[in-house]
């Protein structure tokens, strides 16, 4: 696998830059739900935002491949929850992400890295 570089770096800031312009929780965000757990969003509907499955010892297998503009999710669904009520904390917390080396689509070219994702908490 090839190593995090500065070309990378390069290409998750310019990315940084997009994402961070989209307003409102995104794929990729976290959401503190009204138990304390912690989860990510994982699928926008539009009114509702899907999250990751609640952690324990057999679940939790997520991938979530930043493209700039977009964050695909790939593992496990919990049902959606209600736009509306979700709360922006104003902060941010570092999630686990990855594209491909130096933006080149290849078998074995991903690169993995944390970068600032929103919080927000669910008042259902």
């Amino acid at each position: 696998m090839p190593e995090f570089d500065h070309r990378n770096d390069e290409l998750r800031a310019k990315r940084l830059l997009e994402w961070d312009a989209i307003p409102g929780p995104r794929v990729g965000d976290f959401v503190i739900m009204p138990d304390g757990d912690e989860r990510r969003f994982t699928h926008d509907w539009g009114d509702d935002i899907q999250t990751t499955v609640k952690r324990d010892k057999n679940h939790f297998n997520a991938s979530f491949y930043f493209g700039g503009t977009y964050m695909e999710f790939s593992g496990s669904l919990d049902p959606a929850l209600l736009k509306s009520k979700l709360v922006d904390t104003g902060e941010t917390r570092l999630g686990s992400a990855w594209f491909f080396h130096h933006g080149e689509v290849g078998g074995g070219n991903g690169v993995h890295f944390t970068m600032p994702c929103r919080v927000f908490k669910y008042e259902g």
